[in-house]
């Protein structure tokens, strides 16, 4: 679980700031929570920059809650949480020091959006939130203010979620379970995945992804290994620690996701994808034109998933919100996960296209 948060503060000297609003949303990965939202009376005056950066006032805030009035919601909303923020050493440093104003020793794992950016999108322009989500197509509004940065920091980790193939991100948040000492029964394992397509991955109490796959239906997928009998469902009986997902929208999406992450992960327990016989024409989808964008429905109603097919090679899929713009390929391809240069790709997309249909094929 995550807690991804955004703070407002009067600035000032190094450690003597207070905060004046704060937001934060309880992600669990897939979709928000919960969430807490409020200005703060800080008991000091904001600087003149900040009221025109933010324009948050003095007067805004003198019937505002004091810090002390919110800190409970905000240790049981982060309970058991990874913080998340943009610039996390930041905000998870101003929290640590007004809670050790009121002698409460606040502890928690945190993760930056800005290094996970600069290693999973790398040569951008400028990694601050404003040109960062800009240049990825992400809407941002209300700017400069905790619950607008905290949304779009939202969507921001979400989309590295998604580009995150070796799992380091997912890791963490399974070592922070484990020292919690959680350890779920395989019943309460299945109740928490969802019926829908998409991979999921095996964990041993290491953390470590010991299988995954695909499925139309996650939970059936799993149960069945739970249930079974076969000396592959023994094996993860006896080894699982969790199971953790990623909906893709669609199976198309999902084969893909599973080649390239059987490369990365390289779990114990499953096989390498046997290689499919490329065939000899290209691509007939596209009438011989070797760019197109492969549209189809996404993990919402109101997200869309496309397959980037340039020069005749797999390039990478994307999730997209309907309001994406994709005329510009150049700006589509900052939010691309990639797929490594390989045939095995094209063929998934060509089979998968001869026996299903998609939303539409754009040639470019």
């Amino acid at each position: 679980m995550y807690a991804i948060l955004d703070i407002e503060t009067t600035g000032g000297q190094y450690n003597q700031e207070g905060i004046t609003e704060i937001a934060i949303y309880k992600f669990d990965g897939h979709k928000i929570i919960d969430q807490f939202i409020s200005l703060v009376n800080p008991e000091k005056p904001i600087q003149p920059f900040v009221v025109k950066l933010t324009g948050i006032n003095n007067a805004m805030l003198r019937s505002a809650p004091k810090f002390y009035e919110v800190a409970k919601r905000i240790i049981e909303i982060t309970e058991g949480c990874i913080i998340v923020a943009h610039n996390a050493s930041f905000d998870y440093r101003i929290l640590q020091t007004e809670f050790s104003r009121l002698g409460y020793p606040y502890k928690r794992e945190s993760l930056c959006t800005v290094e996970l950016a600069k290693r999973l999108i790398p040569d951008q322009k400028s990694y601050s939130l404003g040109k960062l989500v800009r240049s990825l197509g992400i809407p941002v509004s209300d700017r400069h203010r905790a619950s607008g940065d905290a949304q779009a920091t939202v969507k921001l980790f979400k989309l590295l979620l998604s580009k995150d193939a070796d799992k380091h991100i997912l890791k963490s948040l399974i070592r922070t379970e484990i020292k919690s000492g959680l350890s779920p029964k395989l019943l309460d394992i299945v109740e928490s995945l969802p019926s829908e397509t998409g991979i999921y991955y095996v964990h041993n109490e290491k953390g470590d992804i010991i299988f995954l796959g695909k499925s139309k239906n996650i939970k059936k997928k799993i149960n069945g290994y739970f249930t079974g009998d076969s000396r592959l469902a023994k094996r993860i009986q006896s080894e699982v620690f969790t199971v953790t997902f990623e909906k893709t929208g669609n199976l198309l999406i999902a084969s893909l996701k599973e080649t390239e992450e059987l490369r990365y992960n390289k779990p114990v327990y499953n096989r390498l994808p046997v290689k499919i016989k490329f065939s000899k024409k290209f691509f007939s989808a596209t009438n011989k034109n070797q760019n197109a964008l492969i549209i189809d429905k996404g993990r919402t109603i109101e997200e869309r998933t496309a397959i980037l097919i340039e020069n005749g090679v797999c390039k990478g899929y994307a999730f997209f919100d309907l309001n994406y713009q994709l005329s510009n390929i150049e700006v589509f391809k900052n939010i691309l996960i990639p797929l490594t240069p390989d045939k095995q790709h094209l063929q998934i997309v060509e089979q998968y296209l001869q026996k299903s249909k998609v939303i539409k094929i754009v040639e470019f």
